[in-house]
């Protein structure tokens, strides 16, 4: 899945005790319209914007640290 945002607009959550993140749309809240779920994330919208990126398993939040730098821009 190929999903380009830009995260100056999301808070970012690490969890070193699971090993998971997620990534949360600021001033969004309530219930999302639809969800996707993938191998180990799930990636949730409301009002056409992505809302949430659940990245659940460990595995999956080290390769995505590994591969990706999180940036503000």
């Amino acid at each position: 899945m190929f999903l380009k945002i830009s995260l100056k607009d999301y808070e970012i959550k690490e969890f070193e005790d699971t090993g998971t993140i997620i990534i949360v749309k600021k001033g969004l809240s309530g219930k999302p319209d639809y969800s996707i779920d993938g191998d180990g994330f799930v990636v949730k919208f409301k009002d056409g914007e992505t809302y949430t990126i659940d990245i659940y398993d460990p595995e999956v939040a080290r390769n995505f640290r590994e591969k990706l730098s999180l940036s503000y821009v």
